[in-house]
């Protein structure tokens, strides 16, 4: 299946595509910071990358099982890979199409539309579909209002929050904050390490609502990387408010035969 649109066209993803996802998406701190996975080790960018074109991809993915899975996004300006859009859905015990929907963009391309054109599209896709069942997807409110939108235009409606456990399950969450530290630790000081502290101290405040880390050790762990006795206020407001709100953003697309919202299989 390839999709066109005025500027791009998605394409199923495949192995040969991990080296440039491993560039455009893992080795982009202003990307993977919004994600779930962990990329401290030198190799680390090239596995992630290569777990998604093995599980999305088409040449022994999830297409050739009759799923649909990840798009690259490609300029039709420069055949570039400027990031990837799109799913993991199967057919569910009804033959109604089940799954998650997702995107992630290089930052160099961020700013011109790229993302909403491949959203429209594909979101049009979606609402064609006459066999369609649950679709969902959830993002880091507060801290990526972006996402939302996106999602949103994608034809996705909110639908209340989600829990962190539920979507990653504890450990990985724990995970996503060793991470998050590490990304503080290492941010040149001013206003990119202030606003990665915002963003650690918003999963922050999810992780102690759900007793995964303690609040304490969280104001430890963020001052100790952040190099300061004390935080700014905007983060301490930040994970306050995440502490009172918890959970992500949740978002679904449901068609006549939707049931239950699919259980996540990628984090």
């Amino acid at each position: 299946m390839i999709i066109e649109t005025d500027r791009l066209i998605l394409r199923p993803v495949s192995k040969q595509d991990t080296q440039d996802i491993a560039q455009v998406v893992f080795s982009d701190p202003g990307v993977v910071g919004m994600l779930a996975h962990d990329i401290r080790t030198q190799d680390s960018a090239i596995a992630e990358a290569e777990r998604w074109t093995s599980i999305m991809g088409i040449d022994g993915g999830i297409w050739d099982d009759g799923g649909m899975g990840l798009f690259a996004i490609v300029l039709k300006s420069d055949q570039a890979l400027a990031g990837v859009t799109g799913f993991y859905m199967e057919r569910n015990e009804h033959q109604r199409w089940n799954g998650e929907y997702f995107y992630a963009l290089g930052t160099r391309w961020h700013g011109r539309g790229l993302m909403s054109e491949a959203a429209d599209t594909l979101g049009e896709r979606l609402r064609s579909l006459d066999d369609l069942g649950v679709i969902y997807a959830g993002y880091w409110d507060m801290i990526n209002e972006a996402s939302g939108r996106l999602l949103r235009r994608t034809g996705l409606k909110p639908e209340g929050r989600k829990s962190v456990i539920e979507e990653y399950g504890a450990d990985r969450c724990r995970m996503i904050f060793e991470f998050d530290l590490w990304r503080l630790s290492n941010a040149a000081p001013g206003e990119v390490r202030d606003s990665i502290l915002a963003q650690v101290a918003r999963r922050a405040g999810a992780f102690v609502a759900e007793d995964i880390i303690t609040k304490d050790e969280a104001l430890k762990s963020l001052k100790d990387r952040y190099g300061s006795p004390s935080l700014n206020r905007d983060a301490v407001t930040m994970l306050e408010a995440s502490i009172k709100r918890p959970g992500m953003a949740y978002l679904e697309i449901r068609g006549s035969g939707g049931t239950e919202a699919p259980q996540n299989r990628l984090k």
